[in-house]
């Protein structure tokens, strides 16, 4: 009894180790990738406030530089097929790495500009079929800067390798505790519990990264939109992991449950004896019977 309470706790306490480990691996290889955080630039671009945000302040722009030119109904469009062009994309990205990059240091800058000549060459490239005389006006203008402001941009510093001394040590007390648990009780009971805890390990960031992000983009307003957009990518990144984790927990489970009975009961109380006899109890013999002395047996 002591022994199955003393490898429950230790089970425990050791999985707690394990989600520490696994979540401080999650921040340090998405949060705080710099490759991540790209990818993300990319889907947020994709997501249809962001777009609407960004074209509305390349109309200002346009109001400010080329009066004569912002009424005209081809603008617009443009403006749309222009922040889908490769160029703009890889520009947005540079700047929302470099928020980035103020996030994880000591940076004190709020306002991040995309790179503006990506923007007009790409609506330059967008008019010029229909009107290459608009399309050089809008050349001939200073550059389309749009400007990102970020007000009270939190400072996490470099937390990365805090994350990977966390995430070392977590997952090397889990690991012992999990083999001390396993080695004071190693009956089938306790290691279908190991399989199934690996298997929630692994569940908890598919529905948090993967499964989230869905039902946030069926909601309504802008910012569950840009929500599933960075979530969806985050969870790209952790479903190989998290996918392993399940399969490998539910592999432990399922060969908890057939192993063998006979080899468990050899392990508990040594190997089987053959079955006694089982039937009547035969009576003690007797006295040796003698001969009935009759009169023919003198004759």
């Amino acid at each position: 009894m002591g022994s199955n309470l003393g490898a429950r706790l230790l089970l425990v306490v050791g999985f707690l180790a394990a989600w520490i480990g696994y979540d401080a691996w999650i921040v340090s290889h998405v949060a705080f990738n710099p490759e991540a955080t790209r990818a993300a630039a990319h889907a947020l671009l994709d997501a249809p406030a962001v777009r609407k945000s960004l074209a509305d302040q390349l109309k200002n722009e346009i109001a400010q530089q080329l009066p004569a030119i912002a009424s005209d109904p081809r603008v617009g469009p443009a403006l749309d097929r222009a922040l889908r062009d490769p160029r703009v994309e890889a520009a947005f990205a540079d700047t929302v790495a470099q928020i980035h990059q103020a996030v994880l240091s000591d940076s004190n800058a709020q306002t991040f500009t995309i790179d503006g000549r990506a923007l007009t060459n790409a609506l330059h490239d967008e008019i010029a079929p229909s009107d290459p005389h608009l399309a050089a006006q809008i050349l001939r203008a200073p550059p389309l800067d749009v400007s990102i402001s970020s007000k009270d941009l939190p400072h996490v510093h470099d937390a990365r390798p805090t994350a990977n001394t966390a995430m070392l040590l977590a997952i090397t007390a889990a690991l012992l505790l999990i083999a001390a648990a396993l080695l004071l009780r190693h009956d089938r009971r306790t290691v279908g519990r190991v399989g199934r805890r690996m298997a929630y390990l692994g569940t908890g960031p598919i529905v948090a990264l993967v499964v989230s992000p869905r039902v946030l983009a069926h909601a309504p307003g802008d910012p569950p939109q840009i929500a599933a957009a960075l979530l969806r990518v985050y969870g790209d990144r952790v479903l190989p992991s998290a996918v392993a984790l399940i399969v490998s927990g539910l592999a432990v489970f399922v060969g908890a449950l057939v192993w063998p009975h006979r080899a468990t009961r050899m392990g508990r109380s040594g190997p089987e004896r053959p079955p006694g006899y089982t039937g009547p109890v035969p009576s003690p013999p007797g006295p040796p019977e003698r001969p009935e002395i009759t009169d023919r047996l003198y004759l």
